[in-house]
């Protein structure tokens, strides 16, 4: 016995030495984030373990040299050389560099999740950081420049304004022409025009959206991609997942303060300026003496009275746009937690957002909560529930065309003052006016106007609850399947308060209120089963079978309060014991998706990838004849550097894939198809009965838009992927495509929907992604490029003004871009009298500017986009430069008809000075004019549509810059804090272009989706974006 204890003893002892040395450490990316159960093996595997949920490891080792081997999926395996000695303990602490090829080693798509090495369809990944990075109104600004083919268009300077994305061109008139948002799985509603166009912005359903909930973006591109979405595929997918929970307790917290400034600023005249041009416009008609000056003389007056108005005006030189813009404030907060043990996992997440812009008075408050729950009862069951709620309150004022800045540049004159000076007392003693008083005047539309007044004294507020939510059971019978049943509901509930009191009116003293309430509710639900089957140890096969139903309905009311004191929203009683309320009922609308889709991939030697689609959809909003549509694809990948013949040196992956697909729109009105009478409340009476009346002609033959795409692409890796590109092209034909076309007048009706039109839209794209320098000092560089080609083909018997862009002078013609510019072509400005001169339809010049003249004269369509961005690490700093560029798109800038053509109640920009004087004069603009005429325009009418304002809107914009510091990882109250970020962000620092206008990069409000189809790049009196400089803090503990 003695014996054996020594000998245990002994062996007890040898272990000890062999194995008392300690190898620890952490294991991070190259943001400095834990990276759980990351592999640590030494010697080969030998020994090794994994990290724990905040990263870190313990390895015991033997004495001696060793090589250990680091790894996580989606990152580059990092190899170090140790020694140890007897009894050390060594700290090694390693950070690993992304894998440009697998860092997206799975990805979403549409209904389940795919390696990236097997998809053969066409799908760029943003993850959240990408989103998080850029100050922007909502997220889907952020994905401008991140991803080939990918057109975002950024939003006005308005507070919660949304962006325009289109993915691979436009492919609809009339009906909607935005890629499907999934959030979780669930479409949800995306109406921009719940309010139409009031105060010049459009709805932006996006903006409830937390970026920070949001753990990933898929852009689904081709029809391989979006072809499981069949009628909804047409324009693109885009899926957002949101953040869940995962193993272990962890929180998250982020921060950021800002100030807002406008990017540019307009050049408006001075009112010495602008009455010197209105004095020489008077003169060059034949007028004497002083010229009189709108709201305050008319020509009828006498020589004295406007030589009076005259000098007395230039006593005062407001600056209209120092009134409306100033330094908008920014602040954010949000606060998630992550939990997670053996059978649950949890995040919940709270935000606040409050974003002013730099219009005075505009802000857009955001606050949102969300809850996300897994939860495994058994091994073959998992429930996973989502739920989102959010208030977006955007304190409004109006810009562009209804007011504010709008104002600023165009009929707020310099010489109208803010306030009355001095009271204003009449022939007869009465006072007027008093000092202090706001200056009110009259637009040519008869609205009362003064940016400051209307600012200060009109109420305007606009709320958006929303809640998104969905639940999810997960079943697995039988090994490789899985049976999946889900439920989705996404409420909408829009409120618009109005109040104008009055001390607005030039007329009257009485305030009155308004609301505008609109409700959307989206109901979703879905089964899915999916099996995988292992044909033997080369091949497999994957199976999706499945089913949808969406419904949504839509309706709303409006109320009107007179002689109220306030909005409805700071006098609640309004609802209650108003004694004078009139209401109107909005016409209610529904409409029902029935869905059947299937989905077969097939693996051969995981080198070789084959998949096919087929959906099968059922709309309410085609008749009986066209209610189902078929949509079906066909796609095939190889990796042909998996070969076993493959053997190039440089060259370390390489990827072909290919796809056909046939997709669909059915985003137009919900009856569309019918004969519709307006609602019973319409508010219009006649001897206290309601009218009804017809507002459209039925066709029930309308049907689905389909488009049939063309695929391929190539993937590369070189240098054991340090270099990664991929370029790929496309053809897509879109044919049976919606137009709501003008209709003759004598048949009572405006318009009429009707599948008429054929678009063409193919391409390129090329990106690539290189590390260029490693390292100690680190320097990566992501590029894409898009080139798009688009065309209308057909529009059958109609002609161009068949379809318009609201008042935006864009119109369908055959041969050239949807939404093309339809004017009359400007050729220069006769030296010898200083009129301008034109070009009719065979190219001959004349003085006569004519409607039957009107030719293409450009579009706003860009021939080649991209982005580039550039990141740079050293130590604990990064500074990264993302720039954007566009080539080849016009702009027309509709409200310079006004600043530079007649002399009008408009004030002018300072362009209007290189203009015609005197015979000989080479000029940019024409003798300035009282009289429309003068320039071949009808009487009365000064809006001079020409090609003299559209202009090149090539721009190369350094969208955003982003300086940080990654604090090492520190304890503090208890936690260890894993990552603690400081980063400053500059948005919109410079742009490079030609344009001699605000922003040659426009979102303008639209009228409708044909409008947005159409008027893309057209800006009147659009707020330009703004340069917003943050300061933010991150971190997770």
């Amino acid at each position: 016995m003695r014996n054996q204890i020594i000998l245990t003893l002994l062996g007890c002892a040898m272990v000890s030495w062999a194995w008392g040395q300690t190898l620890t450490g952490k294991v991070t990316d190259a943001n400095n984030q834990s990276l759980p159960s990351a592999s640590v093996l030494a010697d080969g595997g030998a020994k090794g373990v994994f990290t724990d949920f905040d990263g870190n490891y313990t390895l015991n080792l033997s004495p001696g040299k060793h090589t250990v081997d680091f790894t996580f999926i989606g990152y580059l395996k990092e190899t170090r050389q140790i020694e140890l000695t007897a009894g050390q303990t060594l700290e090694l602490n390693v950070r690993l560099k992304e894998d440009a090829v697998m860092i997206e080693d799975v990805v979403v798509i549409g209904y389940g999740v795919q390696r990236a090495k097997e998809v053969t369809g066409s799908i760029t990944s943003v993850d959240s950081k990408q989103i998080t990075a850029v100050q922007t109104p909502s997220f889907e600004a952020a994905l401008q420049g991140q991803a080939a083919g990918v057109q975002v268009s950024q939003s006005s300077g308005i507070a919660g304004a949304p962006s325009l994305i289109r993915v691979r061109g436009v492919a609809s008139v009339s009906a909607a022409g935005d890629p499907l948002y999934v959030v979780d799985g669930i479409p949800i509603t995306q109406d921009y025009f719940l309010r139409g166009n009031s105060g010049a912005l459009n709805n932006n359903p996006l903006a409830a959206i937390n970026p920070n909930d949001i753990e990933s973006v898929e852009i689904l591109k081709d029809a391989a991609a979006t072809g499981i979405y069949g009628s909804r595929g047409a324009n693109g997918v885009i899926l957002i997942t949101t953040k869940r929970g995962r193993k272990g307790t962890s929180f998250e917290f982020s921060s950021r303060a800002g100030l807002a400034t406008p990017a540019t600023l307009p050049n408006m005249l001075s009112t010495e300026q602008y009455l010197a041009l209105r004095q020489e416009a008077w003169e060059n008609d034949g007028g004497t003496g002083y010229v009189w000056l709108p709201n305050l003389t008319s020509a009828a007056d006498d020589p004295e009275t406007r030589k009076e108005a005259y000098l007395n005006a230039l006593g005062t030189n407001t600056d209209w746009v120092d009134q409306t813009i100033g330094t908008g404030v920014k602040h954010a907060y949000s606060f998630g937690a992550r939990k997670g043990g053996e059978d649950y996992n949890f995040y919940g997440g709270i935000s606040y957002d409050n974003n002013e812009s730099y219009l005075r008075g505009n802000s857009y408050e955001r606050i949102s909560g969300r809850a996300n729950f897994d939860f495994t009862p058994t091994d073959w069951m998992t429930v996973m529930a989502s739920a989102s709620l959010s208030q977006g309150r955007n304190n409004r004022v109006d810009a562009a065309w209804s007011g504010g800045l709008g104002d600023a540049m165009s009929n707020a004159l310099p010489y109208y003052p803010v306030y009355y000076d001095e009271a204003e007392i009449s022939a007869g003693g009465d006072t007027l006016h008093q000092a202090g008083e706001y200056f009110l005047w009259f637009d040519e539309w008869g609205g009362t106007k003064n940016p400051t007044a209307v600012r200060e004294l009109k109420r305007w507020r606009s709320t958006e609850n929303r809640s998104i939510n969905n639940v999810q059971v997960i079943v697995n019978p039988i090994e490789d399947l899985n049976i999946k049943v889900s439920g989705g509901f996404d409420y909408l509930h829009l409120r618009d308060d109005q109040y104008n009191p009055g001390g607005l009116s030039i007329t009257t003293d009485l305030g009155s209120a308004n609301r505008y309430a609109n409700y959307v509710l989206n109901w979703n639900t879905s089964a899915t089963a999916d099996y995988y089957l292992e044909l033997d140890d080369t091949q497999s096969l994957s199976f999706l079978l499945g089913t949808e139903f969406q419904r949504t309905d839509n309706y709303g009311y409006s109320l009107f309060y007179p002689d109220v004191t306030g909005p409805v929203f700071e006098v609640d009683s309004l609802l209650t014991d108003a004694t004078e309320v009139n209401r109107t009922q909005n016409n209610p609308s529904q409409h029902s998706f029935l869905s059947y889709f299937g989905r077969v991939n097939y693996t051969l030697k995981d080198r070789y990838f084959f998949q096919g689609t087929a959906r099968v959809d059922g709309s309410s909003r085609f008749g009986r004849d066209n209610r189902y549509g078929f949509f079906p694809s066909l796609s095939a990948g190889w990796v042909i550097s998996d070969e076993d013949w493959f053997n190039a040196e440089k060259l370390s992956f390489l990827k072909l894939r290919t796809s056909w697909g046939k997709t669909g729109n059915a985003a137009l009105p919900d009856y569309a198809r019918f004969g519709t009478y307006s609602a019973r409340d319409n508010g219009i009476t006649y001897a206290a009965d309601s009218i009804l009346f017809p507002l459209q002609p039925e066709n029930p033959a309308l049907k689905w838009e389909t488009s049939r795409t063309f695929d391929a692409s190539v993937e590369m890796g070189l240098w054991e992927d340090r270099v990664t590109m991929e370029l790929a092209a496309y053809h897509k034909l879109s044919k049976d495509v919606l137009m709501n076309v003008s209709t003759p007048a004598s048949t009572g009706f405006t318009n009429y929907w009707d599948n008429v039109a054929t678009i063409l839209n193919r391409g390129l794209e090329f990106s690539i992604k290189s590390r260029n320098l490693v390292g100690a000092f680190e320097w990566t560089t992501d590029l894409n490029l898009a080139r798009n080609y688009n065309e209308l083909v057909d529009i059958g018997n109609y002609t161009p003004d068949a379809v318009s862009g609201g008042t935006n002078d864009s119109r369908v013609i055959v041969g050239k871009p949807v939404g093309s510019f339809y004017l009359v072509e400007h050729s220069h400005i006769d030296p010898d009298n200083g009129l301008p001169v034109y070009l009719d339809l065979d190219g001959n010049e004349t003085y006569d500017y004519n409607n039957d003249i009107r030719k293409y004269v450009g579009d706003g369509l860009p021939d080649l986009i991209g982005g580039v961005n550039n990141t740079f690490r050293w130590k604990n700093w990064d500074l990264s430069a993302l720039a954007t560029f566009s080539v080849g798109a016009k702009i027309f800038d509709s409200s310079a008809k006004r600043q530079l053509g007649v002399v009008s109640g408009w004030n002018m920009r300072t362009e209007i000075l290189d203009r015609w004087r005197q015979p000989g004069d080479e000029a940019t603009y024409p003798r300035l004019t009282l009289d429309e005429t003068t320039y071949s325009l009808p009487a009365g009418f000064p809006w001079w549509n020409t090609s003299l304002f559209v202009f090149d809107a090539s721009y190369l914009r350094l969208r955003n810059v982003t300086l940080g510091y990654n604090v090492p990882t520190f304890s503090a109250v208890g936690r260890d804090f894993n990552s603690f970020r400081i980063a400053f962000n500059v948005t919109n620092l410079f742009t490079i272009t030609n344009f001699p206008g605000l922003d040659p990069e426009v979102v303008r409000d639209f009228e409708n989706a044909q409008d947005r189809n159409m008027s893309p790049n057209v800006t009147y009196l659009t707020p330009p974006q703004e340069r917003a400089f943050t300061l933010s803090l991150t971190t997770n503990f």
